[in-house]
């Protein structure tokens, strides 16, 4: 049974190291050094703390008290981090996430109009199934290649 829940402070280390191996499983190995080094600073335990005490949230589905999916968003409109275990994909995890998020984001401010993200190109047709549309080409940052989508609210 998959239970989603907000993601609370104490969960912190467990969704970075969750984040850390999905990320090590498929994408880390078609980003540059520069990349990974951003990537693995980004989800250390203290960043996400500070993006969280700075007003991020985040939700968690966990199956056996596992985190088996995650999503983090920040400046209320603004997916940073989507995250399904391989057993796990494929099962509507992300769009549950996703629709939870946005219900979350719209509830905080009813003037967001649409929510973004910068997704990992081989992401990419994921979002686009979450309804998200690609708003420019790929582009590089800090070694992280990735797509801008956004979708309205």
């Amino acid at each position: 049974m998959i239970e989603i829940r907000e993601m609370q402070m104490q969960d912190v280390p467990a969704v970075c190291a969750f984040v850390k191996t999905v990320f090590d499983e498929y994408l880390s190995s078609t980003y540059t050094d520069e990349g990974n080094r951003t990537f693995y600073a980004y989800i250390e335990p203290q960043a996400m703390r500070t993006r969280m005490h700075e007003g991020g949230l985040g939700f968690v589905a966990e199956s056996s008290k596992a985190i088996v999916s995650h999503i983090e968003i920040r400046n209320n409109s603004h997916i940073c981090l989507l995250f399904t275990h391989t057993l796990y994909q494929r099962q509507g995890l992300a769009h549950a996430l996703v629709d939870l998020a946005l219900t979350r984001c719209s509830e905080l401010d009813p003037h967001i109009a649409a929510v973004s993200v910068n997704a990992a190109v081989s992401a990419v047709s994921t979002y686009q199934r979450l309804g998200f549309k690609t708003i420019d080409s790929v582009q590089q940052r800090n070694g992280i290649t990735f797509v801008p989508m956004i979708r309205l609210l």
